[in-house]
């Protein structure tokens, strides 16, 4: 299995976690990068449109391989996008699920063109940053 993490920085691009630089990465985990950027990116615009902005927001995409290496013959057999968005409201989790749902299954170009290779499944996880107390008042 091969997996990559981008997490949306504050002026809004998605880069890889941890600092780690796209020289560091194999051409098939290259292609998760442009999948989770491809992603992200869409998924932003539709908030913004939307008027909803993410406090924080991290794409994870995992490719699962037909060998225990990779190597040159290996090929992708199933893919997940895993969405991962912190909001500041509870109200806007229904606005940002739909937000991400658009974007995987409609609006992602790259998205659309690993569905050619391999099934993309989608995970999506919100977590708001107004407590409870906040909610029932």
């Amino acid at each position: 299995m091969e997996s990559i993490k981008l997490e949306m920085t504050s002026d809004k691009r998605f880069l890889p976690a941890g600092g780690r630089n796209l020289a560091d990465y194999n051409p098939k985990e290259l292609m998760l990068v442009a999948m989770g950027d491809c992603a992200g990116r869409t998924a932003l615009a539709i908030m913004e449109k939307m008027r909803l902005e993410p406090v924080a927001f991290e794409v994870e995409t995992e490719g699962t391989i037909d060998t225990d290496k990779v190597q040159a013959e290996t090929r992708f057999t199933a893919f997940v996008v895993t969405y991962n968005v912190t909001c500041l409201r509870f109200e806007d989790q229904d606005r940002i699920s739909r937000a991400l749902e658009l974007a995987h299954d409609k609006h992602c170009g790259v998205v659309a063109m690993m569905r050619r290779i391999a099934p993309v499944d989608r995970r999506i996880l919100i977590h708001s940053i107004e407590v409870e107390n906040e909610i029932r008042d």
